[in-house]
């Protein structure tokens, strides 16, 4: 699995604001675009081996909504759940929180896909 696999399915979602890994800044470091937006990461990929190669891959998956609520980060995290439904996201787990930095509120998905 990679990045491109990912986005390919939820590109659109969050006005089309999604990036890998960061979201994108400005020059003085600071996000260059307003809420909301989603930053989505792969944490690891883990290949299981086998003598005649490799069987299966676990890939680890973050996503972060970025949102002034937290009403619409759950909104738009369920849409991304629904968009990678097509990759069988196995050991979800969903967490939600406040960014003092940003002012923001998150609502994270972490899960696991079996490539």
């Amino acid at each position: 699995m990679t990045e491109a696999d990912v986005y390919s399915r939820i590109a659109d979602l969050a006005d089309k604001k999604v990036y890998p890994y960061v979201v994108k800044l400005n020059a003085a470091g600071e996000p260059a675009v307003s809420p909301p937006w989603v930053i989505f990461s792969i944490i690891s990929q883990d290949p299981a081996d086998v003598l005649c190669g490799t069987a299966e891959e676990w890939n680890s998956l973050q996503i972060d909504v970025y949102s002034k609520t937290l009403a619409e980060s759950r909104a738009i995290r369920e849409k991304v759940i629904n968009a990678l439904s097509s990759l069988s996201l196995t050991n979800q787990q969903l967490l939600q929180g406040y960014d003092p930095e940003t002012g923001l509120y998150r609502a994270t998905l972490d899960a696991q896909i079996i490539d």
